[in-house]
């Protein structure tokens, strides 16, 4: 009997001792490991931030200008004949050149994809005309 047992035990014993030291895929990894199964987070495992610098913009819009007011010569006869009326002239433009700068943010590249927070943009409405827009966050998928 007791060779049986020491016969068993010799046969099981390196089964046991593999199975405590031999990593397997089902086996969890560490928490600490990007991989790792951590808390679950839609947005996914934050990997690291990136830093958008600011952007300067130049914005051209044309103005219109009033026309200059033109000096008549002033008669001083009594009977001065009627004076016309100035013929109309097309009206001038001028071009007004702002600059402004579009702040930087911060995105977030996780497991998921990238976190664009909600951020201020320059917006072109029509040809010469820009106004400021909220957009909102959004997680853009990884490639």
């Amino acid at each position: 009997m007791l060779r049986a047992i020491v016969t068993l035990t010799v046969l099981l014993l390196p089964t046991v001792a593999g199975a405590q030291s031999a990593p397997t895929p089902t086996a969890p990894v560490h928490p600490a490991f990007p991989w790792g199964l951590g808390v679950a987070i839609p947005t996914g495992q934050l990997l690291r931030d990136v830093w958008i610098e600011p952007q300067t913009v130049v914005v051209d819009t044309l103005v219109p200008v009033p026309p200059e007011p033109k000096e008549e010569p002033q008669e001083t006869s009594a009977m001065a004949p009627p004076t016309e009326p100035a013929p109309a002239t097309e009206p001038q433009y001028a071009v007004l050149r702002q600059t402004v700068v579009v702040p930087g943010y911060w995105v977030r590249q996780t497991t998921a994809g990238d976190y664009y927070p909600q951020r201020w943009m320059l917006e072109q409405v029509a040809p010469g005309n820009y106004r400021w827009r909220l957009l909102p966050a959004e997680v853009r998928n990884a490639r």
